[in-house]
C-alpha cells in the first residue's frame, strides 16, 4: 500500500523535527492541531510518543503519534481470548493520525496509515508485540479504520485493533 501511494502523494515522512511549520496545520479536529503544535516535540523529548509527519518542503500535511502500549486478553474480541496468556499483552497505539483539511482527500492519510503499520511491524520484529490498538475519533474515523481490517474491541465501540499478522494484508 505504501509504495503504491507514495508515488502518487508528493510528500515524504519523517520524525517531527523543529524545523517543519506546524504553525498553519489544521486537519478540523482542534484537540489534534493543538497536540501537534504544542506537546508532539514535548512528549518525543519524554519519550512518550513518536510523531512522524508527510511533508513537502517544512509544510506538515499530515502527522501521525506512536506509542507502546499493552491490553489485557479480556479486552480482546473474543475469537482472541484463548490464543494468549492472561497478563497484559504489548501492543503498539497509534496515538493520533489527522491530515490537513487542504490535503485530505489525497491519499495522504493512507499513506501515513501504511507507514505507521509497517514501523509497527518493523518493531514488532526487534521486541515482539500483538498488534496495533487506534482509538477512532469518531464513527466515521472508525469506519475509515475498518476499511484497513480493524477490529471494533468489545469493551470500547470506537477503540480498535490490527494483528500483527494481518498488518501485511491492511
Amino acid at each position: 500500500m505504501a509504495e503504491a501511494l507514495s508515488q502518487a502523494v508528493p510528500v515524504r515522512i519523517e520524525p517531527l523535527a523543529k524545523g517543519h511549520d506546524r504553525r498553519a496545520f489544521s486537519c478540523g479536529v482542534e484537540a489534534l492541531d493543538l497536540y501537534l503544535r504544542r506537546f508532539a516535540r514535548q512528549h518525543a523529548d519524554a519519550n512518550i510518543s513518536r510523531t512522524y509527519v508527510a511533508v513537502s518542503g517544512s509544510t506538515v500535511h499530515g502527522f501521525y503519534s506512536l506509542a507502546m502500549s499493552g491490553i489485557r486478553r479480556e479486552n480482546l474480541p473474543e475469537k482472541y481470548l484463548n490464543r494468549f496468556p492472561n497478563f497484559p499483552l504489548p501492543v503498539a497505539r497509534l496515538a493520533r493520525l489527522a491530515v490537513d483539511l487542504n490535503h485530505q482527500r489525497q491519499g495522504q492519510g493512507e499513506l501515513l496509515l501504511a507507514d505507521a503499520l509497517q514501523r509497527c511491524l518493523h518493531i514488532s520484529k526487534s521486541i515482539g508485540m500483538l498488534g496495533v490498538i487506534v482509538d477512532a475519533k469518531d464513527e466515521r474515523a472508525r469506519g475509515w479504520y475498518e476499511r484497513y481490517e480493524f477490529e471494533r474491541l468489545p469493551d470500547s465501540p470506537l477503540t480498535l485493533w490490527l494483528p500483527t499478522a494481518a498488518i501485511p494484508r491492511a
